[in-house]
């Protein structure tokens, strides 16, 4: 998570696709008003503006919360940046929510299971009957489960995967023009990816990505 949430912390998990993933958030566009008095005259003028924020839903795809903040494309490596930048332009496609609009009409908290269960959590995080659990302690679950974890060597993988990552960027997209080429190339490059992450991650789709 990149912002805090407007109205909970986190939500759902709804039978949304995306692509043809199945999300428990994605991108919106977001609407927000801003009422403000002018010094002289005291009349209120009204002015509003639009921006990209992560949204959060229920099992019925109704939005429970939004991030509080804008979100900025982000990633890891240049990939990730770039596939981040075409995930939002996704938002475009789908209506504008009102900032002051969240939770959706007929949300419905009971078919948000997650945030149910984070309510919980936050709840005795905050009366100190819960605290939050040491890295050591989920490094050990985690080499229970898959065996052992080599902490340096992991840092050297993700390193040399952020320099392949800018290698494959520099060669196959730096200088591409005019801009609705360079587009085309990206969309392109982030469907292949679609298809190699369904094949490794296939619990993660609900129907062939196209």
């Amino acid at each position: 998570m990149q912002q805090n949430i407007k109205n909970s912390i986190w939500n759902g998990c709804p039978e949304l696709k995306l692509r043809g993933r199945k999300v428990m958030w994605n991108y919106r566009v977001v609407r927000k008003k801003t009422v403000l008095a002018d010094p002289n005259s005291k009349k209120e003028r009204t002015h509003f503006t639009y921006a990209i924020h992560e949204a959060y839903y229920d099992k019925n795809g109704k939005v429970g919360s939004i991030t509080q903040e804008s979100i900025n494309p982000f990633g890891e490596n240049v990939e990730e940046l770039r596939h981040s930048w075409l995930m939002m332009a996704e938002a475009f496609g789908q209506s504008i929510l009102d900032y002051d609009s969240i939770p959706e009409p007929d949300y419905d908290r009971k078919e948000d299971p997650l945030g149910t269960i984070l309510d919980e959590r936050i709840k005795k995080l905050e009366a100190g009957d819960e605290e939050l659990i040491p890295w050591e302690e989920v490094k050990r679950g985690f080499e229970e489960k898959f065996g052992h974890f080599d902490e340096e060597q992991y840092d050297k993988e993700i390193e040399n995967e952020r320099k392949k990552k800018e290698k494959i960027h520099k060669d196959h997209f730096i200088g591409v023009s005019p801009l609705e080429e360079l587009i085309k190339k990206s969309y392109l490059d982030y469907k292949e990816y679609l298809i190699r992450d369904k094949t490794e991650n296939p619990w993660n789709y609900t129907e062939d990505v196209k």
